[in-house]
C-alpha cells in the first residue's frame, strides 16, 4: 500500500514539474507581463529554471511510466503463476461472490463435480450442496463478512446425482470468497471402518480371558477387565495414572522398564518375556507378556496381551521336583535301567547298574545303538517290539549280550513315554540266566525222581505178581509133601519154583541198580 501511494506521489510531482516548466517558457515567449514579475530577470533564471522543470519532470514521468510498465508485466506473470497453481492444484478451488455465485473454478473442481467450467459459472453454491443438508444446515443468504478462515464439512451433490462429503476451507478476500474443497469420502469411510474396528476390538478385549493392555508414556491408557482382575484392580484404577512398573515384583521392575524403554525408542519392535507380578494385596503371581511397538496419535505406543501363568509355573515346579525324584530313582536303582528312542533305538540314558552288569563304562552305553545288545538272530524280533506301542506294563524274556559277548537271558519290563519331545521306551532288565539254569537243574532232578518212583512201582508190581506166584506154588507143594514125603516129583517141582523165584529176585536187584 505504501509503495502504491509513493508511486502516485512521484507521478503527480513529475507531471506538475513538467507543466510548470512549460508555463515558464510560455510566459517568456509571449511576454505575459503579469507572470514575468514572478520570475527574476536573470538570464540564467529565465532559461534554466523552466528547462530544469521540463527535464526533471520528463525524466520522472518517463521513469514512472517505465516502472508501471514493468510492474504491469510482473503482475501479469504473477497472475499467470497464480492461475497455473490454481489449475494444477489437486484440491478443488472455487471463487464465490458475496451472493454465493461462482466466479471462478479450477479443473479439479470441475472433475470432482462432473460439470464443465462454463456450467459451474452459471450456478450458485446452493446448486451443488445436498438438499437434505440445506434443510438442516442452510447456507447464509449473504456470505459471512469475517476475514477468518473457516474449516468444516459439507455434503455436495455431483452432476450425476452422487452425494459425497467434502472438507471446505473458506476464506473471504475483499468482495470475494475463496474456497478450497477436498473430497473426504475415502477418509470418512476409513474413519468409519476405524470406529467399527475399535468397537470390535473393545468388544473382544472386554470379554477376553486374556489380559489386553495399551501403554503410552510408561502409563496404561487402556486395560481390559481381565488384565485388571489378574492384579486385583478395577480397570479405572489403572488407566491414565498407573505406572507400568507398579504391577511388577521389585526384583523384575528393572527388567520390565528396560523392555519398555527399548520398544519406545524403536530398538526392538516386539518382545515376549515372563516376570513375577505384584498384586494389589501385596501377593505375587507369575505373568507372561507379549507386546509390540506401534505409533498411535503420533505417540510411541506398546500394545500387547498378558496371561496369568501362576498355575503353569506351579506345575512346572512340581514337574521339576518329580523329574528330580525320577532321576534319583533311575540312577540309584540296583536293577539296570534304560531309556531308548523308539525311532532309531539309540540309548538316551542308562544307570550305573546297567553299565556295571553289561561290562561297559556308562559313557560307552550313552548314544549306543541298542541293537548291539542283542544277538543278530534276534534283531528282527527286537525291531518288531519297537514298532509296537506299549501303553501299559509289558514284560518278556529275551537274550542280551554283554560287552565280552556272553549271552544272558533277561526279563524286561517296558513302558513307552515322551522324553524331551521324543517317543522313548523306558525299560528295566533283570538277568535271570542263573535262575533259568537252576530251573533246568530242578527239572532234571524231578525227572530222575519220577523215574525212581516208576521203577519202585515196577518192583512193587513184580513183588506182588511174579514173586507171589512161585510162593503160592511152593505152599501147595509143601502141603503135598506132607502127605507124600518120598514123592520125588514133588521135590522136582519145589526146586523149579525156587529157581524161578531166585531169577525174579536177581532181575529186581539189577533193575534197582540201573536206576541208581
Amino acid at each position: 500500500m505504501y509503495k502504491q501511494e509513493r508511486n502516485i506521489t512521484v507521478l503527480v510531482i513529475a507531471t506538475l514539474s513538467t507543466i510548470a516548466g512549460c508555463l515558464a517558457i510560455l510566459v517568456w515567449l509571449f511576454d505575459i507581463s503579469e507572470l514575468k514579475n514572478l520570475i527574476t530577470s536573470s538570464i540564467f533564471t529565465k532559461f534554466y529554471f523552466p528547462l530544469c522543470h521540463i527535464v526533471v519532470g520528463t525524466i520522472l514521468l518517463y521513469t514512472q511510466l517505465r516502472i508501471n510498465k514493468d510492474r504491469s508485466k510482473e503482475h501479469q506473470k504473477s497472475e499467470e503463476k497464480y492461475r497455473s497453481l490454481i489449475e494444477q492444484a489437486s484440491d478443488a478451488i472455487y471463487i464465490l461472490d458475496l451472493n454465493g455465485s461462482f466466479t471462478d473454478v479450477n479443473a479439479s473442481m470441475c472433475k470432482m463435480m462432473g460439470y464443465s467450467r462454463e456450467e459451474l459459472l452459471q450456478l450458485s453454491i446452493e446448486s451443488i450442496v445436498d438438499p437434505g443438508e440445506l434443510e438442516t444446515d442452510p447456507l447464509p443468504k449473504i456470505m459471512d463478512s469475517t476475514n477468518e478462515s473457516i474449516v468444516r464439512e459439507r455434503r455436495f451433490i455431483s452432476k450425476n446425482g452422487k452425494i459425497f462429503t467434502v472438507e471446505v476451507n473458506v476464506k473471504k478476500f475483499d468482495d470475494r470468497i475463496m474456497v478450497i474443497a477436498r473430497d473426504i469420502t475415502d477418509r470418512k469411510k476409513m474413519e468409519s471402518e476405524l470406529r467399527e474396528a475399535e468397537v470390535k476390538f473393545r468388544s473382544i478385549a472386554e470379554k477376553s480371558i486374556v489380559g489386553v493392555y495399551i501403554v503410552q508414556k510408561s502409563c496404561f491408557v487402556y486395560v481390559n477387565p481381565r488384565f485388571a482382575e489378574i492384579f486385583g484392580y478395577e480397570p479405572d484404577e489403572m488407566i491414565n495414572s498407573f505406572k507400568i512398573e507398579t504391577i511388577f515384583h521389585e526384583s523384575y521392575r528393572a527388567t520390565a522398564n528396560e523392555n519398555v524403554r527399548r520398544r519406545m525408542n524403536g530398538e526392538i519392535e516386539s518382545i515376549h518375556y515372563e516376570a513375577m507380578g505384584n498384586k494389589k494385596d501385596g501377593t505375587s503371581n507369575w505373568v507372561e507378556f507379549y507386546g509390540s511397538r506401534a505409533i498411535i496419535g503420533g505417540e510411541p505406543t506398546i500394545m500387547g496381551s498378558m496371561i496369568d501363568i501362576s498355575e503353569r509355573k506351579k506345575a512346572e515346579e512340581e514337574l521339576r521336583s518329580s523329574e528330580q525324584k525320577y532321576k534319583l530313582l533311575f540312577d540309584s536303582n540296583p536293577m539296570p535301567m534304560w531309556m531308548i528312542t523308539k525311532d532309531d533305538q539309540t540309548v538316551l540314558a542308562v544307570n550305573d547298574a546297567a553299565a556295571k552288569h553289561y561290562g561297559y563304562a556308562k559313557d560307552e552305553l550313552l548314544n549306543m545303538d541298542a541293537k548291539s545288545l542283542r544277538p543278530k538272530e534276534d534283531l528282527e524280533q527286537q525291531l518288531e517290539t519297537y514298532r509296537t506301542d506299549i501303553s501299559s506294563n509289558n514284560s518278556r524274556i529275551v537274550r542280551h549280550l554283554k560287552k565280552d559277548g556272553t549271552i544272558m537271558f533277561v526279563h524286561i519290563i517296558s513302558y513307552d513315554i515322551i522324553f524331551e519331545g521324543r517317543p522313548v521306551r523306558l525299560s528295566m532288565t533283570n538277568d535271570i540266566t542263573e535262575k533259568l539254569h537252576a530251573e533246568n537243574d530242578l527239572k532234571s532232578a524231578y525227572e530222575r525222581i519220577q523215574n525212581h518212583i516208576n521203577s519202585i512201582k515196577d518192583m512193587a508190581w513184580k513183588q506182588s505178581h511174579l514173586i507171589r506166584s512161585p510162593l503160592a506154588n511152593l505152599k501147595g507143594l509143601v502141603a503135598m509133601l506132607k502127605d507124600a514125603p518120598k514123592d520125588s516129583e514133588v521135590f522136582t517141582h519145589i526146586q523149579s519154583e525156587l529157581n524161578r523165584m531166585d531169577t525174579i529176585i536177581i532181575e529186581m536187584a539189577e533193575d534197582a541198580s540201573d536206576h541208581d
